[in-house]
């Protein structure tokens, strides 16, 4: 049996929910985008984009995790913290290179928790050999720290208005997370 996403309708019209998301949010932040304005901007009924997302929230997801995916390709098969100032380098130069509606897209908060990925890969595939020491639960809090970390400080960059080179934060990030406050 066929799946709706293999429909040319389907596809057609999941790209014109994604454009005209973008558009509204060029317009408004995020919090007052709702369905009603972006079916109305559409010019769909509000069952066609529920057939597409549960929430405006799952668009927003769903078009974060595909900037991600895109933007991490460099980086894939890196581990820590070996890679680290590659991982780092590649989101400040990645930043700089973006289109700025992706920037806005992937800075945006949903009204609700995000799910854990279940597809996503565990976390000891992205730790060097060294950290075989550590127990699953505690790689977690690791990679977690590491995205946390990273992710602060690259918002707090662009929100600052980016008065550091890319050269200063990507040194400063990576003295950061290697050597935490000792850094």
């Amino acid at each position: 049996m066929r799946k709706p996403q293999d429909d040319l309708r389907y596809q057609k019209t999941e790209a014109l929910i994604q454009r005209t998301f973008r558009e509204l949010l060029g317009e408004m932040d995020y919090p007052q985008i709702t369905i009603q304005k972006l079916a109305d901007r559409a010019q769909i009924n509000r069952k066609t984009f529920y057939l597409h997302y549960p929430s405006v929230d799952a668009l927003l997801i769903k078009m974060q995790k595909d900037i991600l995916e895109e933007f991490l390709e460099p980086v894939k098969g890196t581990r820590l913290p070996g890679d680290l100032e590659r991982i780092v380098r590649n989101c400040y130069e990645g930043s700089e290179r973006a289109d700025p509606m992706n920037e806005k897209i992937l800075r945006s908060k949903g009204r609700f928790p995000v799910e854990n990925d279940p597809g996503a890969p565990p976390e000891q595939d992205f730790f060097d050999e060294g950290y075989g020491l550590f127990s699953p639960e505690e790689r977690a809090y690791l990679l977690t720290f590491v995205n946390a970390a990273l992710g602060a400080m690259y918002r707090h960059w662009v929100e600052a208005g980016r008065k550091e080179s890319v050269e200063e934060m990507i040194g400063l990030t990576v003295r950061l997370i290697s050597g935490g406050l000792k850094g």
